[in-house]
């Protein structure tokens, strides 16, 4: 006989959080791993758990769950307060990501989901001084890698820098140019003009406001971003473990690093002392 569905009664938030703390216990009772209350939500009204009598935040799975959860001290079960974790201030609180996500989105997903580690809370002040220690190591590992800040695999364009710089001349000092010079630079215009299909209806006017915006580079077939090249480089060496897993220590060494380098530069005195730059990076069983 299936169960009788039961309305379960959330609290009801007072104010604006980002740690919500709601505990989820497996089927055996074993604490597994912290959630927010719209994933507690998920679960309950779905049947997949149910709300823990003795304790207002917690829930218990009805399923056996694949994986065990976290080791009982580890950083991801423990109460996590809303302050930032360098100076404390309540105000203006932001999720900052320790590895930056320009390198974190093209992680494998065996590390990517594992991301919630490495979100720390920081106020806009300690987040905007921390940021300019974050943009020199970034700068850093451009040389280190061989990969540009701006990305690799732009294509020059010498006609439009042509066609911005005329355009942006006539814009500017038309009138006080010499007649000859006006009518000479008018003329590389007006011929690009013509060239250009879909420009046919555009006034004098739109022709050169639209040259203006030109840009000497674009994105060519073989563009690649930043992020994207310093991940494929440390990805590109890769072995199996004894699991018959994929496992990349570089990219094991780049994670640790910028860990370590929040704590250097940020310096957060109220970040929990079971965060560890050794945590684990991969995902439970990944």
């Amino acid at each position: 006989m299936p169960r009788q569905k039961q309305s379960v009664v959330m609290p009801s938030r007072k104010s604006l959080t980002i740690y919500e703390n709601w505990k989820v216990y497996s089927l055996q009772g074993k604490l597994m791993f912290r959630c927010n209350q719209k994933k507690a939500r998920w679960y309950l009204d779905r049947e997949l758990a149910v709300k823990r009598d003795k304790e207002e935040h917690a829930i218990q799975l009805t399923f056996e769950a694949k994986g065990q959860g976290h080791d009982e001290n580890d950083y991801m079960i423990e109460d996590r307060k809303n302050i930032c974790v360098v100076c404390a201030s309540q105000a203006g609180l932001t999720l900052h990501h320790v590895v930056p996500y320009v390198y974190r989105q093209w992680f494998p997903l065996a590390i990517k989901s594992k991301s919630s580690r490495d979100l720390l809370l920081l106020c806009k002040e300690c987040h905007d001084r921390y940021e300019r220690h974050a943009t020199a190591f970034k700068k850093s590992l451009a040389l280190e890698h061989d990969m540009p800040m701006e990305g690799k695999g732009w294509i020059v364009i010498p006609e439009h820098r042509t066609m911005r710089k005329t355009a942006s001349a006539l814009i500017s000092a038309a009138n006080k140019m010499p007649i000859d010079r006006r009518q000479q630079l008018e003329q590389i215009i007006y011929e690009y003009w013509m060239q250009n299909a879909g420009w046919e209806n555009l006034s004098w006017g739109q022709v050169l406001e639209k040259c203006t915006d030109f840009k000497d580079m674009e994105r060519g077939p073989d563009f690649i971003e930043h992020g994207q090249g310093v991940v494929q480089h440390l990805m590109s060496n890769m072995y199996m473990n004894q699991e018959n897993k994929e496992r990349w220590p570089d990219l094991e060494k780049f994670i640790k690093q910028w860990r370590q380098h929040f704590l250097d530069y940020a310096q957060p005195s109220h970040l929990s002392s079971k965060w560890s730059v050794d945590s684990d990076i991969y995902t439970n069983g990944a």
